[in-house]
């Protein structure tokens, strides 16, 4: 069974991180995720979803401004395999990958290498679009450039919202990411590379 690190922040997702919890096919050792932040007229600190969920399952939340040594070292002492990153919003240097002997995976919300960054949703909404999807790839130094291990179409309407299409992704990305680490876990993965030619932002 793959031990896993779990690094994500807002609302969409949690979901997708109580659908690996639920699963059983993996340990989720640890999460990781932004600090509190002051929200409200008395800008009370609120902790993100993603560290609530692991807090009510029993799962160590780290918590950190900066990934620097002393995180390093409290990630290492969980012995993680690999990283699972959907949302996070921070870049991981070679050092911090270099804690994962399986490396790191990444769900981005578009059919990668088009729309790599932080907004693709709106991206293809704003662009009218016929069609987006879901993208598991590996994690690399350079955004959203990595292997694509599974993508997933979704078909179009004109009448989502970001709101909407993000919730979707959510539903679909936990059975997705299952599917690739039972692949990496079996030692099955078939990464295909990005074309760069292709790639937008």
């Amino acid at each position: 069974m793959l031990r896993i690190l779990y690094a994500g922040s807002p609302d969409i997702s949690s979901v997708v991180l109580e659908s690996l919890i639920q699963s059983k096919q993996v340990q989720i050792v640890c999460v990781l995720t932004n600090p509190p932040s002051p929200q409200g007229r008395h800008k009370t600190l609120v902790e993100t979803p993603v560290a609530t969920v692991a807090r009510n399952k029993g799962i160590p939340v780290l918590e950190p401004e900066k990934l620097d040594a002393c995180v390093r070292e409290q990630i290492k002492s969980f012995s993680p395999d690999l990283l699972v990153c959907f949302a996070y919003g921070k870049i991981f240097g070679p050092k911090f990958m270099d804690l994962f002997p399986q490396g790191g995976i990444n769900l981005h919300p578009s059919l990668l290498p088009k729309y790599r960054g932080c907004a693709p949703v709106p991206a293809a909404l704003l662009s009218g679009d016929e069609k987006t999807g879901i993208t598991i790839q590996r994690l690399a130094q350079k955004m959203d450039s990595g292997d694509i291990l599974l993508q997933k179409e979704l078909l179009l309407t004109g009448n989502e919202t970001t709101g909407s299409l993000l919730e979707k992704v959510g539903q679909m990305g936990g059975d997705l990411l299952l599917q690739v680490l039972s692949q990496i876990d079996s030692g099955t993965e078939k990464p295909v590379p990005q074309k760069e030619e292709d790639a937008t932002f």
